[in-house]
C-alpha cells in the first residue's frame, strides 16, 4: 500500500493574527519557506497573495528564519539536511514504499529544530532589545533590525555621491550621509534594500523579481526604474519617479492598524510624478515634480521637415494648430494630463516655436498667448480662461 503525505491546512487557524515569530515558529510555513512540501509551498504562495497586508509580518519572519538559520550548529544542521535530501531522492528513484514515514520523519526533525531555534532566538532578541532601550524597539522598524544581522551595509561618509553597484546590475548613488542596507544576493523571488537619507535608484527590469525600498515605514515597490527618495526641509519623505511606474505605500503594524482612520495607504506614481509622506499625519500627497523632464527626444526646430525626424520624437513647432493637438504633444512628451476648465478654450489655435524651452517656460508661453493661465493639481494641470470664438 502506497503512503501518500497530505498537509491540511485548519480552516479555523486565523494567520492574520500572526506576529513573525508566529510564522517563523509553524511547521507548515518552515516547509514552505525551505520548499520541503508543494502543498505547504502552494498554500502559502497563495496566502500571502491574498493578504499583501501581511508582507511586513511574511518578510520579517522570513529574515528571522534565516538568521535562526545562521545560528545552528553547522555540523548538526548539515546533516538534517543531507539526510532529508537523501531520503527525497530514494523515495523519487522508485523506493520502497515504507521510505514515506522515513522522509516524514526527516522533515518533521528538521523543521522542530528550525522551530525550537526560531523560538529560542525570538525570546532571547526580544528581551534584549526591550531592556535595552523600550522607546527604540517600540519604533523601530522589526524588518530592519533584524536585517542588520546578515545584510551588507554601505554608508556615504564623504561629501560627493557614492555610486553602488548591486549584483543585479542596479545602481543606487548615496548623497552624502545615506546609508544602504543589502544583500550580498537577491531572493528568488524579490529584491530588497533598506535606505536611511538620500539616494538616487536606477533599478533593473526583472518581472519575477520586484524591488523594494524600505526606508523607516515606508516601501518603494518598483519593478525596473529610476527614482530618488529623500527627505526634505519639513521631515517629510518624497519619492520622485524619473521613469517606470513606482508604487510607495505605508508599512502597516498591528497597532497602527487599530489606531487607524480615514487615512490613504500609498500611491502609484509615473514619471515627473512625486509623493510626499507625512509620518505624523500618514498622509500621501502626489504632486508634479517642480521641472519636469521630457519623456521623449524633442526635435530641434531646424529638423523638424526632416525625414521621419517627427515618428520618432516630438516637435514643439505650431503653426495655427488647434489647441487639442497642441496639449497632446505635452501629455505624450512629459507624460502629465492637461485639463481645461472652459470647453471654449479648444476653439484657440497656437503658433510658435518653443523647442528651446523647459516644460513651465513653454506652459507659460502658450497661456499668454492666449491670455489663460494654467494652475498645478496635484498631479495634474489646470488651464483655466474665456477662450476663444469657434
Amino acid at each position: 500500500m502506497q503512503v501518500a503525505l497530505i498537509y491540511i491546512q485548519s480552516p479555523r487557524m486565523d494567520y492574520t493574527l500572526y506576529a513573525p515569530e508566529d510564522f517563523a515558529a509553524n511547521e507548515s510555513y518552515l516547509r514552505y519557506y525551505f520548499k520541503l512540501d508543494p502543498v505547504d509551498v502552494f498554500f502559502w504562495q497563495n496566502w500571502i497573495s491574498n493578504h499583501p497586508e501581511k508582507l511586513d509580518v511574511i518578510i520579517s519572519a522570513d529574515q528571522l528564519i534565516s538568521f535562526a538559520a545562521l545560528q545552528l550548529p553547522e555540523e548538526e544542521y548539515q546533516q538534517e539536511m543531507e539526510r532529508l535530501h537523501r531520503a527525497i531522492n530514494t523515495h523519487e528513484g522508485e523506493a520502497p514504499q515504507e521510505e514515506a514515514p522515513l522522509i516524514a520523519t526527516k522533515q518533521g526533525r528538521l523543521i522542530r529544530l528550525f522551530a525550537l531555534a526560531v523560538i529560542t532566538i525570538g525570546i532571547v532578541l526580544t528581551v534584549v532589545l526591550f531592556l535595552y532601550n523600550k522607546e527604540y524597539y517600540s519604533n523601530k522598524n522589526s524588518r530592519q533590525l533584524l536585517a542588520t544581522q546578515y545584510l551588507q551595509e554601505r554608508k556615504n561618509e564623504g561629501t560627493q555621491a557614492l555610486t553602488i553597484q548591486l549584483e543585479d546590475s542596479s545602481t543606487v548613488i548615496l548623497e552624502a550621509g545615506a546609508k544602504l542596507l543589502y544583500p550580498p544576493h537577491f531572493k528568488s523571488g524579490k529584491r530588497e534594500v533598506y535606505l536611511e537619507g538620500e539616494a538616487f535608484f536606477d533599478v533593473s527590469h526583472d518581472a519575477d523579481r520586484p524591488f523594494y525600498v524600505y526606508y523607516n515605514n515606508l516601501v518603494t515597490h518598483v519593478l525596473g526604474t529610476s527614482f530618488r527618495i529623500k527627505t526634505n526641509p519639513k521631515k517629510q519623505v518624497e519619492v520622485t519617479v524619473h521613469s517606470g511606474k513606482v508604487e510607495v505605500y505605508e508599512q502597516v503594524t498591528t497597532s497602527r492598524k487599530q489606531e487607524r482612520t480615514n487615512v490613504s495607504n500609498g500611491v502609484i506614481l509615473t514619471p515627473n510624478q512625486k509623493v510626499i509622506y507625512s509620518e505624523d499625519s500618514r498622509q500621501f500627497e502626489a504632486l508634479l515634480v517642480e521641472d519636469p523632464l521630457p519623456l521623449l527626444p524633442v526635435v530641434p526646430a531646424d529638423s523638424v521637415h526632416s525625414a521621419g525626424s517627427v515618428a520618432a520624437a516630438a516637435s514643439f513647432v505650431f503653426n495655427t494648430a488647434p489647441l487639442p493637438e497642441v496639449l497632446r504633444t505635452f501629455e505624450q512628451v512629459y507624460g502629465i494630463e492637461i485639463e481645461v476648465e472652459n470647453e471654449r478654450i479648444n476653439n484657440c489655435h497656437f503658433s510658435g516655436d518653443i523647442s528651446n524651452m523647459d516644460f513651465n517656460a513653454r506652459m507659460e508661453v502658450i497661456c499668454e498667448v492666449l491670455h489663460a493661465a494654467y494652475e498645478i493639481r496635484g498631479t495634474k494641470i489646470i488651464i483655466r480662461g474665456t477662450g476663444c470664438p469657434v
